[in-house]
């Protein structure tokens, strides 16, 4: 009788993007650009690794939220900077040092946004997903332009608009190539 190796089952992690990618051996491995290396991440770590991702993007929508209601623009510049650097602190010595270092990276592959909506989204949801985007994209800049935004704030709206027009392109392409 011959034994057989089982092997263990890889979870589907949902992270994708520049810095997220599969080795050969199928786990998901998070690069640092900073320290040059990488850091195995596993499902346990997967919620915290989507918002340190994307630590930039939360807390300049959250200086926006901050400078649009109750500071001045130097308060909320004030308040992004602090935030940034708290982020910043939290990611290198809290959330980098629960992750197990990987020495022995092969990296087989990045993983792109629009592979990952192909492989693990399912084709009623990035419908709704493309139709949401595109609807974003267009009532974020007739918001700016009926409330008589200023200058930077319809800039600001465009470039929101923008890469809500991008994201509905994205699950767009992502529906033409999906299997039926």
């Amino acid at each position: 009788m011959s034994k057989k190796k089982s092997k263990k089952p890889v979870e589907k992690i949902r992270l994708s993007g520049r810095n997220i990618y599969t080795d050969k051996k199928g786990r998901t491995i998070f690069y640092d650009l900073v320290t040059k290396k990488g850091y195995l991440v596993d499902k346990a770590s997967e919620n915290s690794a989507v918002f340190y991702k994307n630590r930039l993007v939360i807390i300049l929508f959250a200086a926006i939220l901050f400078g649009a209601t109750f500071l001045t623009k130097i308060q909320a510049l004030i308040a992004w900077a602090v935030m940034m650097a708290l982020a910043e602190f939290a990611f290198r010595k809290v959330f980098l040092k629960k992750l197990e270092p990987v020495t022995d990276v092969d990296f087989e592959r990045r993983v792109s946004a629009l592979q990952y909506i192909i492989e693990n989204k399912e084709r009623g949801r990035v419908i709704a997903l493309a139709f949401l985007y595109l609807l974003f994209a267009v009532l974020i800049v007739l918001n700016a332009y009926l409330e008589k935004y200023s200058t930077g704030l319809l800039v600001f709206s465009g470039c929101l608009a923008l890469v809500g027009l991008y994201f509905g392109i994205l699950h767009i392409i992502a529906l033409t190539k999906m299997k039926k």
